[in-house]
């Protein structure tokens, strides 16, 4: 009869064991995933910056159209993050030089010169880790250079 307990015991105990690992499985996997997000946040808002930067210093009269999109990636460690950031509309004042370079297709103009030079982007980020998509951020945003 001691052997029979003895044998019930050891299931319990290794049956209460999978249930920690398990556990200790999904909170390791919960945490990894809330640092892939939150390093891929602080990507998507340093791409943002360097949007701006790149739309400030891109010559339109040169160029004879406004700075389009911006594109970036960046890996290491065996994660990637990628960013594509089109310019949806550029708010631009009605009697502007500015306004004349750009397509009219993505400038809306205003009237306001506190507005002048606004813009509105689309921006993605991709994260992904050893060549697998993990994570998606999109946003909406306007921004002035």
């Amino acid at each position: 009869m001691g052997l029979i307990q003895a044998m019930a015991m050891m299931l319990l105990v290794s049956g209460m064991m999978l249930m920690v690992l398990k556990y200790a499985s999904i909170s390791s996997k919960h945490t990894a995933d809330s640092y892939l997000h939150e390093q891929a946040e602080l990507y998507l808002n340093s791409s943002i910056e360097k949007a701006l930067l790149a739309i400030s210093a891109y010559d339109r009269k040169k160029e004879r159209k406004c700075y389009p999109e911006f594109i970036d990636s960046n890996s290491s460690r065996g994660k990637e993050f990628s960013v594509h950031i089109k310019m949806e509309t550029y708010y631009l004042l009605e009697d502007s030089n500015d306004s004349k370079y750009c397509d009219e297709s993505i400038v809306t103009l205003i009237t306001t010169p506190e507005s002048h030079g606004m813009v509105m982007m689309d921006v993605e980020v991709n994260a992904s880790i050893d060549d697998v998509l993990t994570k998606r951020i999109i946003r909406r945003t306007l921004q002035r250079p």
